[in-house]
């Protein structure tokens, strides 16, 4: 079983979407309450969605991991901001190192332009992992899930 990452293209929007959802809903479902996973990962996923994921909006460098051709993962990088945008991990692939290659292909993207630190608002459901790896709780805040509802989180840091 070997794990490969690689750019996301626009026609793997709803793959993404898929992985995304599955997480949210699967895993941090333990530590939100409902009317925030559905802000999260509303279902169900419409094809304006779907586009909207395909468009881009924000230049985001995104990555999949895919494992015997199934999409197991996602991660996202916005280097303007220093900011790791997102890493999400199908449930089924949990806790075998999926995560973590994500994370290192990220870092390692965010080097290769010149940036010195990542931050990232995390969940309060991925606290542990980006622990594991380096990062540093900087406080506890709130973030806007699209741009309206409040959900607790981890601002992290961690220097390259």
């Amino acid at each position: 079983m070997v794990l490969v990452i690689r750019e996301m293209r626009a026609d793997d929007a709803r793959l993404f979407l898929e992985v995304h959802h599955a997480a949210v809903r699967r895993i941090a479902v333990h530590d939100y309450p409902p009317e925030v996973i559905q802000a999260w990962a509303p279902l169900p996923i419409t094809q304006a969605a779907v586009e909207a994921v395909a468009a881009n909006p924000e230049g985001e460098i995104r990555f999949l991991a895919e494992r015997d051709g199934q999409i197991v993962g996602l991660a996202c990088l916005i280097i303007p901001n220093n900011e790791l945008r997102a890493c999400y991990v199908a449930p089924e692939a949990a806790r075998t190192g999926v995560g973590k290659a994500l994370v290192v292909k990220i870092e390692e993207t965010a080097r290769d332009a010149g940036v010195k630190y990542l931050v990232a608002d995390s969940s309060l459901t991925a606290e542990l992992f980006y622990r594991r790896l380096g990062y540093e709780v900087t406080e506890y805040s709130r973030h806007l899930l699209r741009g309206r509802w409040p959900m607790a989180c981890v601002k992290i840091r961690k220097a390259l």
